[in-house]
């Protein structure tokens, strides 16, 4: 048994890079053996051309390809491997009262998390382990720290799913979470696909795309006909409707309040002001 740096894969052996400096071929007998990783391998018999070759070359030329290939070795493939990670496959909106926006790469992992509204912002200072972590592990944070910060008053969960390519299936997506909402004790959730169309809407707008799908649906701007399979029954179109409608209305009371306020103030005014006539026509009449 001998010791050597992983150099290639082949398909029945190896070629390994030994202390002293050759390549070799070889069976390796570590488990789990990486590129560019030191392993025990077992060397098949008989010495190659390659080996030849570079017994023949300079030790300097040796030298200066051995550390070429480890450059490569540290930097490139972490960048490449990087790269694929961090490219974005899916969105997920989830709106509860905190509105957040998550991405996920195409292992359907968490690769970043973004805050829609302040109640947003507040849940994602107190959530941990958001990153590089499974959808349904942290639907479940999100939910849980939602309750413990009194967040979640109403129990009720929005959750829509946008697939970044046209060959993605956000039904897959929607069938991961699914086993975990189901499992929601009190809690009134409805899913839905967002088209492509309804995700460049809420570019640049700080709208949550759940909030925009559910008013293009109301003011009939979507083709209901095309959308109708992202329903799953008609109690999650209810639950949408009752959810977005019931915001609205909250800050159109606050709104109302506001308006009340001035002809209050203008009503209080003219009384007063009467009062004052009153009075002073009552001096005069005793005068």
């Amino acid at each position: 048994m001998k010791k050597g740096i992983v150099m290639e894969f082949h398909r029945k052996y190896a070629i390994l890079l030994t202390k002293d400096g050759s390549f070799e071929k070889g069976i390796i007998v570590t488990e789990h053996a990486e590129l560019g990783e030191e392993v025990i391998y077992q060397p098949l018999s008989g010495n190659t051309r390659r080996r030849k070759y570079w017994d023949k070359t300079p030790i300097a030329i040796r030298l200066s390809a051995i550390l070429f290939i480890l450059t490569l070795i540290i930097f490139c493939f972490p960048l490449l491997q990087g790269t694929d990670n961090a490219t974005t496959h899916a969105y997920v909106a989830i709106d509860i009262n905190p509105s957040i926006e998550l991405e996920l790469n195409d292992e359907l992992v968490v690769t970043d998390i973004n805050a829609i509204n302040e109640s947003g912002d507040q849940l994602i200072e107190e959530v941990n382990n958001i990153h590089d972590q499974s959808i349904s592990s942290v639907v479940t944070n999100i939910v849980n720290e939602s309750e413990d910060q009194g967040l979640a008053d109403r129990k009720t969960m929005i959750v829509g799913v946008s697939c970044e390519s046209q060959n993605g299936d956000p039904r897959e997506l929607i069938a991961e979470i699914d086993p975990y909402i189901a499992s929601l004790p009190d809690w009134e959730v409805a899913t839905m696909v967002i088209p492509g169309e309804i995700r460049e809407l809420v570019q640049n707008k700080n709208k949550s795309m759940n909030e925009v799908m559910a008013t293009e649906l109301a003011n009939r701007n979507v083709d209901i006909e095309q959308v109708q399979f992202n329903m799953t029954d008609s109690d999650d179109r209810a639950i949408i409707d009752f959810f977005y409608d019931e915001e609205e209305s909250d800050s159109d009371a606050g709104r109302s309040i506001e308006q009340e306020k001035i002809p209050m103030k203008l009503e209080d005014n003219v009384l007063i002001d009467d009062v004052a006539e009153d009075e002073e026509d009552q001096q005069d009449e005793s005068i």
